[in-house]
């Protein structure tokens, strides 16, 4: 990963991202949306993928 990034594996913070496990275990951290203006979802993924967010910004004429 090319941004700052902090691991915790203390008891306390796996509790914290426990909340937040979907889809059959799957984590849903990180999670990214990207709404249009109309604030309609245009795209949501799970994890890390370089080359998606500039297709879906390119698709939307933003880029």
């Amino acid at each position: 990963m090319t941004f700052p990034n902090i691991l915790d594996s203390s008891a306390a913070a796996n509790q914290a991202v426990a909340q937040y496990e979907t889809l059959g275990g799957m984590s849903a951290v990180p999670m990214t949306y990207v709404i249009g203006r109309d604030g309609k979802i245009v795209d949501v993924w799970y994890g890390y993928e370089r080359d998606r967010a500039p297709k879906v910004l390119k698709k939307l004429g933003l880029q």
